[in-house]
């Protein structure tokens, strides 16, 4: 296509040759349709360097809610003993009454779990009700607007780095290469 899009930002939308891909939360970096047009917020200055270590742990599970979900679901998601768990939540990181015992046992085997939301556009805000209050209480990770693509994979890297559930948190939570708005 014409446009240059933030890698970790990118979803694949359509079938077509030339708009294949788009970054639903956030403008092109560049277009090229009629001359070269680069846009300010295309620049992430850093005042370190990134040390890279490309190692990923894939024991880590991604689960869509929907409604309805039967709870033996659930069950064999622990009983696979993931090293950590995304979970696609509703609108602003909501879930439904029923999955917080579920919540609450894999919070007590140490398993992390990062919410990310099922909104095109929408991000998870952890802090706008009381019972996402409660879930953060209980270990549960923002992806704020993250993809779910970018948190599952980021996630996977950053449970290598760090056996720390709080420096876990600390790693996710922070815009390390344009992933998260600041």
């Amino acid at each position: 296509g014409t446009r240059v899009l933030r890698g970790v930002r990118a979803k694949k939308v359509d079938e077509s040759f030339l708009n294949t891909f788009s970054t639903p939360k956030l403008p092109p970096l560049a277009d090229f349709s009629d001359g070269v047009e680069l846009f300010d917020h295309r620049l992430v200055r850093r005042k370190r360097t990134l040390s890279c270590k490309p190692t990923f742990d894939p024991e880590v599970i991604l689960l869509t809610l929907n409604p309805g979900l039967p709870q033996r679901y659930f069950d064999a998601i622990l009983d696979a003993q993931p090293h950590g768990i995304v979970l696609r939540s509703y609108g602003t990181g909501m879930v439904s009454d029923d999955i917080i015992p579920w919540l609450q046992k894999v919070a007590m085997k140490d398993i992390p779990v990062v919410f990310t939301s099922q909104l095109v556009r929408g991000k998870v805000d952890l802090h706008k009700y009381r019972k996402q209050l409660a879930l953060e209480q209980m270990g549960v990770i923002s992806g704020k607007d993250m993809s779910f693509e970018c948190a599952l994979v980021k996630f996977m890297w950053a449970l290598t780095q760090t056996k720390s559930l709080r420096r876990l948190r600390d790693v996710m939570e922070k815009n390390l290469t344009g992933e998260l708005s600041e």
